[in-house]
């Protein structure tokens, strides 16, 4: 990973992890990032962090994008908005993305959300997804997602940072499969 580039740092816990990510935004002179598919910034609530230091912080998961619109924290590791009604969640976009009063309709719904996290992917400075195996011998990493909006911030921004714990780094690609 490092012959190709690959810039590694290491962190024990939040307290080390949220300044070396704060440095490399800073360096790039970021005021907006996208993130998805992290619980590990979930946990050293990195977004808190960030936001504190003057950098605008858009998660880009359908669900975390709620209930950070919400300013609660996600409710479950896969749903992190499964107690919102669909009806609240059109309260929370008429409120913060300016959609029309009492819309409710889900296919609605994902679209306002759709063209609104567009803009912010094409906006943003900087992306930082999570990474589901990072692979040692050539720097690649896999993230999974469902909706593709790791991909868009991983290939849009000018910077993109992986943050992962050390389990999740495997030696070699024919490991992956395994």
């Amino acid at each position: 990973a490092l012959k190709n580039g690959i810039l590694g740092q290491w962190a024990k816990g939040a307290e080390e992890h949220n300044p070396i990510g704060l440095e490399l935004l800073q360096k790039k002179g970021t005021k907006k990032m996208v993130k998805s598919k992290s619980m590990l910034t979930e946990e050293c609530h990195l977004n808190d962090f960030l936001e504190n230091n003057d950098i605008e912080v858009i998660d880009t998961d359908l669900g975390e994008r709620i209930v950070q619109l919400a300013k609660e924290a996600p409710s479950h590791i896969v749903l992190p908005c499964i107690h919102k009604k669909k009806e609240e969640i059109g309260e929370i976009f008429h409120e913060h993305l300016n959609s029309p009063k009492g819309l409710s309709d889900p296919k609605e719904l994902t679209e306002i959300a759709r063209q609104s996290l567009r803009t912010d992917f094409l906006s943003a400075d900087a992306a930082m997804t999570g990474v589901n195996f990072a692979i040692a011998e050539t720097g690649e990493f896999v993230v999974c997602t469902n909706e593709g909006n790791a991909d868009m911030g991983a290939h849009l921004a000018n910077l993109h940072i992986a943050s992962m714990g050390i389990e999740k780094i495997i030696p070699q690609r024919k490991h992956l499969g395994i």
